[in-house]
């Protein structure tokens, strides 16, 4: 049975394609198109997979079927394609899609030739690796579950779904990967063919369905969808442009950002703690390591900035303190210690 459908990309895609035809930078535009291009495309390999996962499991009284679940635990995030949820366990299933011709390398990589280009990309199978193993934390650590699955966990395993319509030069496909229009075959005959040890050792794990239900409405009450703020990492010149689910804090701080953007002297004249790129003056900047220590990188033009840290006292001799995601301004002489600035959130790939 069909338990969550695929997140509509709809409003960013149409957010995209309005901020291209808005930008006048060369170098705004080509990377906006890049990013149109990747939510696409992965938009519509994830419609094509689940087309060929609704016919088999939609209807199935005995598989649970949900689309495009992300969980956020300890400051990880798993976004996680498809997953199907029956007595036995999970299946936690990675969508992907190529225009190029694929082959799959004996260390599970992928080269992808377009043209006389040849594009690697890194093992999707490890990628559900990590996505499994946060999925596995994250129940374990907020549902009430029997005691041998509270001791061993649930049963979790892994697919990677290549979309029919992506060239493969491999004649069979390694172990782990499946094409979308062959899977739910697979999918059903591996739990036939088990033999009498393999179902006396299954057997130990198995769920009740009411358990698997139980666990199918727990992610999908804690799926945390992620829309990003294109508006914000492109800062320009809008009208007629708005960004969903915006609440007014954030809207106010958009607001200040094009102020700066379009006025670079009010940064002198108004304490806004903005960091900003010294180059363009964009504030879509992350804090990275380099061979001299930390300084801004800034992902609109690529431009380093370095960052000047200071105390009351002049000899002081402040440092950056990281702890995941946030960088701390401490200070040893005067006891100084606080948020200096945040990175956005990466998600796990």
């Amino acid at each position: 049975m069909l338990y969550k459908n695929i997140d509509s990309k709809t409003q960013e895609i149409t957010l995209l394609k309005k901020l291209l035809n808005q930008s006048k930078s060369p170098k705004q535009q080509a990377l906006i198109k890049a990013d149109l291009i990747r939510v696409e495309n992965g938009y519509q390999a994830e419609k094509d997979n689940a087309y060929y996962l609704d016919f088999r499991f939609k209807d199935s009284p005995r598989n649970i079927l949900l689309h495009d679940i992300r969980i956020e635990y300890n400051g990880k995030v798993a976004q996680i394609d498809h997953l199907i949820i029956n007595c036995f366990g999970i299946e936690v299933i990675e969508s992907k899609s190529f225009t190029g011709v694929l082959t799959i390398k004996g260390d599970g990589s992928l080269n992808v030739k377009y043209g006389k280009k040849i594009k690697t990309f890194p093992n999707p199978i490890e990628q559900n690796n990590r996505h499994i193993q946060i999925l596995s934390d994250y129940i374990k650590a907020n549902m009430k579950l029997p005691s041998n699955h509270k001791l061993f966990g649930i049963p979790i395993s892994s697919t990677v779904l290549i979309n029919p319509r992506t060239t493969i030069t491999n004649d069979i496909l390694p172990k782990g990967f499946d094409r979308a229009d062959t899977f739910g075959t697979h999918f059903d005959e591996s739990i036939d063919k088990m033999g009498t040890i393999e179902v006396f050792k299954t057997l130990k794990g198995m769920m009740r369905l009411d358990r698997v239900k139980e666990i199918a409405d727990f992610l999908v009450k804690h799926h945390k969808p992620k829309t990003y703020d294109y508006a914000k990492k492109y800062p320009m010149k809008i009208e007629n442009i708005s960004q969903p689910s915006l609440s007014h804090t954030q809207s106010m701080k958009i607001s200040i950002k094009k102020s700066v953007l379009e006025n670079p002297s009010v940064i002198k004249n108004q304490d806004l703690h903005t960091h900003l790129c010294s180059k363009c003056k964009s504030p879509n900047i992350e804090i990275v390591y380099g061979k001299y220590g930390y300084y801004f990188k800034c992902l609109f033009c690529g431009g380093n900035t370095s960052i000047k840290l200071t105390c009351s006292d002049s000899n002081c001799k402040p440092k950056l303190k990281k702890k995941r995601l946030h960088f701390y301004q401490i200070c040893e002489n005067c006891g100084k210690n606080e948020l200096f600035f945040t990175n956005r959130e990466k998600v796990i790939s």
